[in-house]
Protein backbone atom coordinates (compact mmCIF):
# COMPACT_ATOMS: atom_id res chain seq x y z
CA UNK A 1 0.00 0.00 0.00
CA UNK A 2 1.83 3.49 -1.54
CA UNK A 3 1.74 6.46 1.01
CA UNK A 4 0.61 9.69 -0.30
CA UNK A 5 3.98 12.12 -0.50
CA UNK A 6 4.14 15.06 1.64
CA UNK A 7 3.50 17.22 -0.72
CA UNK A 8 0.51 15.53 -1.82
CA UNK A 9 -0.72 15.84 1.75
CA UNK A 10 -0.03 19.19 1.79
CA UNK A 11 -2.48 20.02 -1.54
CA UNK A 12 -6.08 20.78 -2.20
CA UNK A 13 -8.78 21.27 0.07
CA UNK A 14 -11.06 24.50 0.98
CA UNK A 15 -10.49 27.65 2.79
CA UNK A 16 -12.15 27.98 6.27
CA UNK A 17 -11.40 30.69 8.83
CA UNK A 18 -12.76 32.48 11.97
CA UNK A 19 -11.85 36.10 13.55
CA UNK A 20 -11.07 36.43 17.46
CA UNK A 21 -12.99 39.10 18.61
CA UNK A 22 -11.74 41.00 21.82
CA UNK A 23 -14.24 41.30 24.59
CA UNK A 24 -15.69 44.67 24.14
CA UNK A 25 -13.89 45.50 21.34
CA UNK A 26 -16.26 44.94 18.42
CA UNK A 27 -13.62 44.19 16.28
CA UNK A 28 -15.64 41.24 14.10
CA UNK A 29 -15.34 42.53 10.35
CA UNK A 30 -17.78 42.57 7.38
CA UNK A 31 -17.07 41.58 4.10
CA UNK A 32 -16.81 44.10 1.93
CA UNK A 33 -18.65 42.11 -1.09
CA UNK A 34 -21.90 41.54 0.77
CA UNK A 35 -21.77 45.00 3.21
CA UNK A 36 -22.16 48.11 0.93
CA UNK A 37 -19.80 50.60 1.40
CA UNK A 38 -20.39 54.51 1.55
CA UNK A 39 -20.52 55.75 -2.05
CA UNK A 40 -17.54 57.64 -2.80
CA UNK A 41 -16.43 59.75 -6.00
CA UNK A 42 -14.48 57.55 -8.32
CA UNK A 43 -12.07 60.32 -9.43
CA UNK A 44 -8.33 60.50 -9.04
CA UNK A 45 -8.64 63.67 -7.02
CA UNK A 46 -6.25 62.09 -3.47
CA UNK A 47 -7.73 65.05 -1.03
CA UNK A 48 -10.59 64.25 1.28
CA UNK A 49 -14.27 63.45 -0.09
CA UNK A 50 -17.21 63.85 1.99
CA UNK A 51 -18.96 60.95 2.26
CA UNK A 52 -22.99 60.57 2.70
CA UNK A 53 -22.55 58.65 5.56
CA UNK A 54 -21.13 57.41 8.59
CA UNK A 55 -18.40 55.04 7.35
CA UNK A 56 -18.52 51.07 7.79
CA UNK A 57 -15.97 49.91 10.49
CA UNK A 58 -12.70 47.47 9.04
CA UNK A 59 -10.36 46.81 10.39
CA UNK A 60 -6.93 46.69 8.75
CA UNK A 61 -3.83 44.71 10.08
CA UNK A 62 -0.70 46.96 10.21
CA UNK A 63 2.83 46.74 12.01
CA UNK A 64 3.07 45.96 15.58
CA UNK A 65 -0.32 44.05 15.51
CA UNK A 66 -0.59 40.07 16.83
CA UNK A 67 -1.82 37.64 14.84
CA UNK A 68 -2.34 34.07 15.37
CA UNK A 69 -2.47 32.01 12.07
CA UNK A 70 -3.60 28.37 12.61
CA UNK A 71 -2.90 25.80 9.56
CA UNK A 72 -4.51 22.65 10.22
CA UNK A 73 -2.90 19.49 11.37
CA UNK A 74 0.09 21.31 10.53
CA UNK A 75 1.88 22.39 14.29
CA UNK A 76 5.03 24.12 13.05
CA UNK A 77 3.39 26.64 11.34
CA UNK A 78 0.95 27.54 14.01
CA UNK A 79 1.22 30.16 16.44
CA UNK A 80 1.12 33.85 17.55
CA UNK A 81 3.51 36.21 15.19
CA UNK A 82 3.88 40.10 15.63
CA UNK A 83 3.69 41.22 11.97
CA UNK A 84 7.10 43.34 11.74
CA UNK A 85 7.85 46.98 10.64
CA UNK A 86 8.25 46.11 7.33
CA UNK A 87 4.21 44.98 7.10
CA UNK A 88 5.01 41.42 6.66
CA UNK A 89 4.81 37.68 9.05
CA UNK A 90 7.60 35.20 8.18
CA UNK A 91 6.39 31.68 7.43
CA UNK A 92 9.16 28.98 6.86
CA UNK A 93 7.33 27.48 3.71
CA UNK A 94 6.84 30.25 1.65
CA UNK A 95 8.90 32.62 3.54
CA UNK A 96 7.42 36.77 4.24
CA UNK A 97 3.67 37.38 3.47
CA UNK A 98 3.00 40.95 3.65
CA UNK A 99 -0.18 41.47 5.37
CA UNK A 100 -0.25 45.71 6.43
CA UNK A 101 -3.51 46.92 4.73
CA UNK A 102 -5.50 44.09 4.64
CA UNK A 103 -8.71 42.82 6.56
CA UNK A 104 -7.69 39.72 8.75
CA UNK A 105 -10.75 37.98 5.76
CA UNK A 106 -7.83 39.10 2.75
CA UNK A 107 -4.93 38.21 5.04
CA UNK A 108 -6.12 34.76 5.50
CA UNK A 109 -7.42 33.93 1.83
CA UNK A 110 -3.81 35.47 0.95
CA UNK A 111 -2.41 32.95 2.62
CA UNK A 112 -4.63 30.49 1.94
CA UNK A 113 -3.11 31.04 -1.66
CA UNK A 114 -0.29 31.13 -0.56
CA UNK A 115 0.21 27.70 0.95
CA UNK A 116 -2.67 25.52 -1.22
CA UNK A 117 0.44 23.63 -3.16
CA UNK A 118 1.72 22.62 0.38
CA UNK A 119 -1.10 21.25 1.83
CA UNK A 120 -3.81 18.51 1.31
CA UNK A 121 -6.36 20.06 3.47
CA UNK A 122 -6.01 23.84 3.20
CA UNK A 123 -8.05 24.85 6.39
CA UNK A 124 -6.19 28.24 7.52
CA UNK A 125 -7.39 30.55 10.70
CA UNK A 126 -6.40 33.71 11.25
CA UNK A 127 -7.33 35.86 13.81
CA UNK A 128 -6.33 39.33 16.04
CA UNK A 129 -5.02 38.33 19.65
CA UNK A 130 -3.80 41.85 20.36
CA UNK A 131 -4.38 44.98 17.92
CA UNK A 132 -1.52 47.41 17.68
CA UNK A 133 -1.72 51.72 18.80
CA UNK A 134 -3.67 53.38 16.29
CA UNK A 135 -1.37 56.08 14.99
CA UNK A 136 -3.65 59.24 14.53
CA UNK A 137 -4.19 62.85 15.13
CA UNK A 138 -6.73 64.95 16.59
CA UNK A 139 -6.59 69.01 16.06
CA UNK A 140 -8.77 72.07 16.05
CA UNK A 141 -10.34 72.87 19.18
CA UNK A 142 -9.10 70.77 21.84
CA UNK A 143 -6.86 71.18 24.90
CA UNK A 144 -3.74 68.95 23.28
CA UNK A 145 -3.77 68.97 19.43
CA UNK A 146 -1.49 66.45 18.10
CA UNK A 147 -0.45 63.47 17.26
CA UNK A 148 -2.10 60.04 19.61
CA UNK A 149 -1.49 56.50 19.93
CA UNK A 150 -4.94 55.02 20.92
CA UNK A 151 -5.23 51.85 22.31
CA UNK A 152 -7.89 48.80 22.62
CA UNK A 153 -6.50 48.02 26.24
CA UNK A 154 -5.92 49.87 29.42
CA UNK A 155 -4.56 48.91 32.76
CA UNK A 156 -7.35 47.89 35.82
CA UNK A 157 -6.10 46.53 39.11
CA UNK A 158 -7.03 42.60 37.64
CA UNK A 159 -5.15 42.99 34.39
CA UNK A 160 -6.22 44.84 31.40
CA UNK A 161 -9.62 45.50 29.62
CA UNK A 162 -10.66 45.49 25.96
CA UNK A 163 -11.90 48.84 24.51
CA UNK A 164 -13.64 50.48 21.59
CA UNK A 165 -11.42 52.70 19.92
CA UNK A 166 -14.03 55.27 18.88
CA UNK A 167 -13.80 59.31 18.25
CA UNK A 168 -15.37 60.48 21.70
CA UNK A 169 -11.77 58.60 23.17
CA UNK A 170 -9.82 60.15 20.83
CA UNK A 171 -11.39 63.53 21.82
CA UNK A 172 -10.63 62.32 25.71
CA UNK A 173 -7.12 61.44 24.94
CA UNK A 174 -6.00 64.90 23.34
CA UNK A 175 -7.62 66.32 26.89
CA UNK A 176 -10.88 67.28 25.96
CA UNK A 177 -12.26 69.88 23.49
CA UNK A 178 -12.45 73.51 24.20
CA UNK A 179 -14.96 75.88 25.26
CA UNK A 180 -15.50 77.42 21.40
CA UNK A 181 -15.41 73.50 19.95
CA UNK A 182 -17.85 73.45 17.12
CA UNK A 183 -19.09 69.24 18.11
CA UNK A 184 -21.84 69.56 15.36
CA UNK A 185 -19.42 69.43 13.00
CA UNK A 186 -16.55 67.65 13.74
CA UNK A 187 -14.52 66.33 11.01
CA UNK A 188 -12.78 62.57 10.53
CA UNK A 189 -10.17 62.13 7.33
CA UNK A 190 -9.85 58.31 6.59
CA UNK A 191 -7.65 56.87 4.24
CA UNK A 192 -9.85 54.84 1.52
CA UNK A 193 -7.20 52.82 -0.68
CA UNK A 194 -6.74 53.87 -4.09
CA UNK A 195 -9.21 57.09 -3.68
CA UNK A 196 -7.23 58.51 -1.36
CA UNK A 197 -8.58 60.11 1.51
CA UNK A 198 -12.54 60.97 2.34
CA UNK A 199 -13.74 63.13 4.71
CA UNK A 200 -16.74 62.22 7.49
CA UNK A 201 -18.54 64.31 8.92
CA UNK A 202 -19.92 63.31 12.50
CA UNK A 203 -22.57 65.25 15.72
CA UNK A 204 -21.92 64.85 18.44
CA UNK A 205 -24.43 66.96 20.06
CA UNK A 206 -27.26 64.44 17.97
CA UNK A 207 -25.46 61.83 20.82
CA UNK A 208 -25.19 63.64 23.78
CA UNK A 209 -28.81 65.56 23.16
CA UNK A 210 -30.73 62.31 21.12
CA UNK A 211 -28.58 59.27 22.56
CA UNK A 212 -27.53 58.52 18.57
CA UNK A 213 -24.71 56.46 19.56
CA UNK A 214 -23.89 55.75 16.07
CA UNK A 215 -22.43 59.33 16.05
CA UNK A 216 -19.76 58.07 18.02
CA UNK A 217 -17.96 55.92 15.26
CA UNK A 218 -14.94 53.46 15.70
CA UNK A 219 -11.39 54.92 14.85
CA UNK A 220 -9.09 53.71 12.44
CA UNK A 221 -5.47 53.55 12.16
CA UNK A 222 -4.31 57.09 9.88
CA UNK A 223 -7.40 58.89 10.81
CA UNK A 224 -7.06 62.47 10.67
CA UNK A 225 -9.99 64.07 13.58
CA UNK A 226 -10.55 68.24 13.00
CA UNK A 227 -12.75 69.85 16.15
CA UNK A 228 -13.50 72.96 14.31
CA UNK A 229 -14.36 76.21 16.03
CA UNK A 230 -17.95 77.86 16.59
CA UNK A 231 -18.86 80.64 14.37
CA UNK A 232 -20.37 82.60 16.80
CA UNK A 233 -17.66 83.90 18.95
CA UNK A 234 -20.31 84.47 21.80
CA UNK A 235 -21.89 81.22 21.84
CA UNK A 236 -22.05 79.10 24.83
CA UNK A 237 -22.03 75.18 24.95
CA UNK A 238 -25.17 73.74 25.49
CA UNK A 239 -25.04 72.14 29.12
CA UNK A 240 -25.19 68.44 28.01
CA UNK A 241 -21.56 69.57 26.14
CA UNK A 242 -20.10 71.01 29.41
CA UNK A 243 -21.12 67.77 31.13
CA UNK A 244 -19.79 65.38 29.03
CA UNK A 245 -17.00 63.01 29.19
CA UNK A 246 -14.80 64.82 26.75
CA UNK A 247 -14.70 68.01 28.65
CA UNK A 248 -11.72 67.27 31.03
CA UNK A 249 -12.34 67.58 34.62
CA UNK A 250 -10.10 70.62 35.32
CA UNK A 251 -8.42 72.89 32.88
CA UNK A 252 -6.95 76.03 32.73
CA UNK A 253 -6.88 79.41 29.98
CA UNK A 254 -5.53 82.93 30.75
CA UNK A 255 -7.72 86.37 30.09
CA UNK A 256 -6.02 89.93 30.55
CA UNK A 257 -7.79 92.42 31.69
CA UNK A 258 -8.39 96.16 32.12
CA UNK A 259 -9.44 99.50 32.78
CA UNK A 260 -11.86 99.41 35.61
CA UNK A 261 -10.94 96.29 37.71
CA UNK A 262 -8.95 96.28 40.62
CA UNK A 263 -6.02 93.94 39.86
CA UNK A 264 -5.41 94.98 35.89
CA UNK A 265 -3.24 92.55 34.47
CA UNK A 266 -3.34 88.53 33.28
CA UNK A 267 -5.08 86.16 35.00
CA UNK A 268 -5.14 82.62 35.07
CA UNK A 269 -8.18 81.46 35.69
CA UNK A 270 -8.69 77.61 36.72
CA UNK A 271 -11.87 74.95 36.19
CA UNK A 272 -12.83 71.81 37.75
CA UNK A 273 -16.00 69.75 38.45
CA UNK A 274 -15.07 69.30 42.14
CA UNK A 275 -15.56 71.82 45.06
CA UNK A 276 -12.67 73.64 45.40
CA UNK A 277 -9.77 75.01 42.97
CA UNK A 278 -8.21 78.22 42.30
CA UNK A 279 -10.30 80.72 40.95
CA UNK A 280 -7.85 83.79 39.70
CA UNK A 281 -4.13 83.88 39.92
CA UNK A 282 -2.08 81.01 41.17
CA UNK A 283 -2.34 80.19 44.75
CA UNK A 284 -5.76 81.67 45.48
CA UNK A 285 -8.08 79.71 46.02
CA UNK A 286 -11.91 79.37 46.17
CA UNK A 287 -15.12 78.26 45.29
CA UNK A 288 -14.73 77.62 41.68
CA UNK A 289 -18.34 78.34 39.69
CA UNK A 290 -21.35 77.87 42.00
CA UNK A 291 -20.37 76.24 45.73
CA UNK A 292 -19.47 73.38 45.79
CA UNK A 293 -19.86 71.95 42.09
CA UNK A 294 -17.57 73.68 39.92
CA UNK A 295 -18.64 75.83 37.03
CA UNK A 296 -17.72 77.56 33.88
CA UNK A 297 -14.99 79.94 33.64
CA UNK A 298 -17.48 83.06 33.05
CA UNK A 299 -16.78 87.07 32.42
CA UNK A 300 -18.46 87.19 36.69
CA UNK A 301 -15.36 84.52 37.39
CA UNK A 302 -12.71 86.94 35.75
CA UNK A 303 -14.14 89.84 37.70
CA UNK A 304 -13.94 87.98 41.08
CA UNK A 305 -10.22 87.39 40.17
CA UNK A 306 -9.17 90.62 39.29
CA UNK A 307 -10.58 91.81 42.96
CA UNK A 308 -13.75 92.94 41.67
CA UNK A 309 -14.84 96.30 39.66
CA UNK A 310 -14.32 99.64 40.60
CA UNK A 311 -16.94 101.58 41.71
CA UNK A 312 -16.66 103.71 38.91
CA UNK A 313 -16.85 100.89 36.34
CA UNK A 314 -19.47 100.63 33.55
CA UNK A 315 -20.66 97.50 33.99
CA UNK A 316 -22.87 98.06 30.91
CA UNK A 317 -20.65 98.11 28.32
CA UNK A 318 -17.85 95.44 29.01
CA UNK A 319 -16.04 94.74 26.03
CA UNK A 320 -14.28 91.50 25.00
CA UNK A 321 -11.69 91.19 22.76
CA UNK A 322 -11.47 87.56 20.99
CA UNK A 323 -9.87 85.39 18.04
CA UNK A 324 -12.40 84.75 15.33
CA UNK A 325 -12.16 81.69 12.87
CA UNK A 326 -10.52 84.36 10.41
CA UNK A 327 -7.75 84.47 12.60
CA UNK A 328 -8.04 88.20 13.60
CA UNK A 329 -9.82 89.75 16.88
CA UNK A 330 -13.34 90.74 17.35
CA UNK A 331 -15.15 92.80 19.69
CA UNK A 332 -18.02 92.18 21.37
CA UNK A 333 -20.23 93.48 24.42
CA UNK A 334 -21.84 92.49 27.52
CA UNK A 335 -24.32 93.98 29.49
CA UNK A 336 -23.79 92.94 33.03
CA UNK A 337 -26.66 95.12 34.73
CA UNK A 338 -29.18 92.80 32.75
CA UNK A 339 -27.53 89.81 34.43
CA UNK A 340 -28.22 91.21 38.23
CA UNK A 341 -31.38 93.34 36.96
CA UNK A 342 -33.56 91.26 34.82
CA UNK A 343 -31.21 87.93 35.54
CA UNK A 344 -29.95 87.41 31.81
CA UNK A 345 -27.60 84.58 31.92
CA UNK A 346 -26.77 85.22 28.65
CA UNK A 347 -24.89 88.26 29.80
CA UNK A 348 -22.44 85.80 31.46
CA UNK A 349 -20.45 84.97 28.50
CA UNK A 350 -18.01 81.57 29.18
CA UNK A 351 -14.27 83.15 28.71
CA UNK A 352 -11.98 81.63 26.17
CA UNK A 353 -7.92 80.85 26.48
CA UNK A 354 -6.73 84.76 25.32
CA UNK A 355 -9.30 86.63 25.74
CA UNK A 356 -9.03 90.20 26.49
CA UNK A 357 -11.38 91.94 28.80
CA UNK A 358 -11.51 95.79 29.34
CA UNK A 359 -13.96 97.80 31.70
CA UNK A 360 -14.64 101.39 30.67
CA UNK A 361 -14.91 104.12 33.37
CA UNK A 362 -18.65 105.37 33.81
CA UNK A 363 -19.47 108.60 32.58
CA UNK A 364 -22.11 110.08 34.92
CA UNK A 365 -22.42 107.80 38.63
CA UNK A 366 -25.74 106.79 39.20
CA UNK A 367 -26.56 106.13 43.12
CA UNK A 368 -29.68 104.33 42.45
CA UNK A 369 -27.51 101.96 40.75
CA UNK A 370 -24.50 101.06 43.41
CA UNK A 371 -26.65 99.78 45.61
CA UNK A 372 -27.59 96.84 43.45
CA UNK A 373 -24.18 96.22 41.63
CA UNK A 374 -22.39 96.37 45.32
CA UNK A 375 -24.50 93.10 46.18
CA UNK A 376 -23.32 91.61 42.78
CA UNK A 377 -20.88 88.81 42.70
CA UNK A 378 -18.55 90.36 40.49
CA UNK A 379 -17.92 93.37 43.29
CA UNK A 380 -15.42 93.83 45.65
CA UNK A 381 -16.44 91.43 48.96
CA UNK A 382 -15.36 94.00 51.33
CA UNK A 383 -14.45 97.57 51.61
CA UNK A 384 -12.33 99.92 53.69
CA UNK A 385 -13.24 103.44 55.00
CA UNK A 386 -10.99 105.42 57.39
CA UNK A 387 -12.26 107.41 60.35
CA UNK A 388 -10.13 110.06 61.75
CA UNK A 389 -10.76 112.31 64.46
CA UNK A 390 -12.71 112.06 67.63
CA UNK A 391 -13.51 108.22 67.47
CA UNK A 392 -12.35 105.73 69.97
CA UNK A 393 -11.04 103.36 67.97
CA UNK A 394 -9.42 105.94 64.60
CA UNK A 395 -7.99 104.30 61.64
CA UNK A 396 -9.09 102.21 58.76
CA UNK A 397 -12.08 100.13 58.90
CA UNK A 398 -13.21 97.16 56.75
CA UNK A 399 -16.99 96.85 55.85
CA UNK A 400 -19.00 94.94 53.66
CA UNK A 401 -19.90 96.96 50.38
CA UNK A 402 -23.17 99.20 50.72
CA UNK A 403 -22.74 99.42 54.54
CA UNK A 404 -24.20 102.70 55.40
CA UNK A 405 -22.14 105.14 57.49
CA UNK A 406 -23.67 104.79 60.75
CA UNK A 407 -21.78 101.24 60.76
CA UNK A 408 -18.07 102.77 59.88
CA UNK A 409 -18.94 105.08 63.65
CA UNK A 410 -19.95 102.21 65.34
CA UNK A 411 -17.02 99.94 63.72
CA UNK A 412 -14.68 102.71 64.86
CA UNK A 413 -15.75 102.07 68.59
CA UNK A 414 -18.10 105.03 68.47
CA UNK A 415 -17.63 108.76 69.18
CA UNK A 416 -15.70 110.52 71.85
CA UNK A 417 -16.93 113.03 74.35
CA UNK A 418 -15.09 115.32 73.02
CA UNK A 419 -16.63 114.27 69.18
CA UNK A 420 -18.82 116.69 67.77
CA UNK A 421 -21.33 114.60 66.11
CA UNK A 422 -23.69 116.81 64.66
CA UNK A 423 -20.82 117.93 61.89
CA UNK A 424 -19.23 114.80 60.41
CA UNK A 425 -17.63 115.12 57.56
CA UNK A 426 -17.56 112.37 54.83
CA UNK A 427 -15.00 112.91 51.84
CA UNK A 428 -14.82 111.03 48.31
CA UNK A 429 -13.19 110.97 45.43
CA UNK A 430 -15.18 111.26 42.36
CA UNK A 431 -14.16 109.32 38.74
CA UNK A 432 -12.88 112.90 37.68
CA UNK A 433 -10.61 113.07 40.45
CA UNK A 434 -12.11 115.90 42.63
CA UNK A 435 -12.68 115.55 46.19
CA UNK A 436 -15.90 115.87 47.29
CA UNK A 437 -17.37 116.71 51.00
CA UNK A 438 -20.63 115.81 52.94
CA UNK A 439 -21.49 116.73 55.98
CA UNK A 440 -24.00 114.34 58.11
CA UNK A 441 -24.86 113.98 61.48
CA UNK A 442 -23.75 110.83 63.28
CA UNK A 443 -26.87 109.67 65.03
CA UNK A 444 -26.23 105.77 65.14
CA UNK A 445 -30.37 105.63 65.33
CA UNK A 446 -30.82 106.78 61.96
CA UNK A 447 -32.27 104.42 59.07
CA UNK A 448 -30.20 103.25 55.58
CA UNK A 449 -31.01 106.23 53.01
CA UNK A 450 -28.76 108.01 50.53
CA UNK A 451 -29.59 111.59 51.73
CA UNK A 452 -28.90 111.09 55.70
CA UNK A 453 -27.08 108.23 56.09
CA UNK A 454 -25.55 106.85 52.82
CA UNK A 455 -24.03 104.14 51.87
CA UNK A 456 -20.32 103.94 52.05
CA UNK A 457 -17.81 102.97 49.15
CA UNK A 458 -14.17 101.90 49.09
CA UNK A 459 -11.42 104.26 50.53
CA UNK A 460 -14.30 106.84 52.11
CA UNK A 461 -13.08 109.61 54.87
CA UNK A 462 -14.98 110.03 57.52
CA UNK A 463 -13.49 112.98 59.81
CA UNK A 464 -14.82 113.25 63.75
CA UNK A 465 -13.88 116.90 64.35
CA UNK A 466 -13.82 118.07 68.13
CA UNK A 467 -16.96 119.80 69.36
CA UNK A 468 -16.46 123.64 70.30
CA UNK A 469 -15.68 123.61 74.14
CA UNK A 470 -13.96 120.47 74.31
CA UNK A 471 -10.56 120.11 75.91
CA UNK A 472 -8.53 122.50 73.75
CA UNK A 473 -5.03 121.38 74.40
CA UNK A 474 -5.94 117.93 73.15
CA UNK A 475 -7.64 119.12 69.70
CA UNK A 476 -4.66 121.87 69.01
CA UNK A 477 -2.59 118.53 69.25
CA UNK A 478 -4.33 116.04 67.73
CA UNK A 479 -6.02 118.18 64.73
CA UNK A 480 -3.67 120.98 64.23
CA UNK A 481 -3.29 119.91 60.62
CA UNK A 482 -6.56 118.85 59.97
CA UNK A 483 -8.19 122.33 61.29
CA UNK A 484 -5.35 124.41 59.12
CA UNK A 485 -5.95 122.47 55.92
CA UNK A 486 -8.62 119.52 56.17
CA UNK A 487 -8.79 118.60 52.45
CA UNK A 488 -4.36 118.17 52.44
CA UNK A 489 -4.84 115.49 54.81
CA UNK A 490 -7.88 113.55 53.06
CA UNK A 491 -5.92 113.64 50.16
CA UNK A 492 -3.12 112.19 51.97
CA UNK A 493 -4.97 109.56 53.25
CA UNK A 494 -6.56 108.52 49.41
CA UNK A 495 -2.48 108.31 48.36
CA UNK A 496 -1.48 105.88 50.88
Amino acid sequence: MSHPSTAQMLSGGAIAFFVAVLPGTALSQTSPNTVPRTPVLRNNITGPRVGESLDTFRYTLGAGDVVRLEVFNVPELTGNQTIAPDGTISISLIGAVRLEGLSIEEGAALLRSRLERFLVRNIVNLSLVEPRPLNIAVVGEVNRPGPRFLTYFRATATGRDSQVATLTRALEAANGVTSRADLSNVQVSRRDGANGRRLLKINLLDLLEKGDISQDIRILDGDSIFVPRLADQVAAQPRPVQNSTFIPDSFSIQVALAGEVNRVGSQTLLFTRQGQAATGLQGATGTAGIAGQGGPVTITRALQAAGGITEGADIRRIRIGRLGVDGKRAEFRVNLLDLIVKADLTQDVVLTDGDEIFVPKLPVQNPSEYGEIAKATFSPTSITVQVVGEAVRPGSVTLRPNSPFTLAITSAGGLTNDADWRAVELYRLAPDGSLVRRNLVADLNLPPSEENNPSLRDRDVIVVRPAFGSSILNSATRFLGLIVNPFSLVRNLFNN
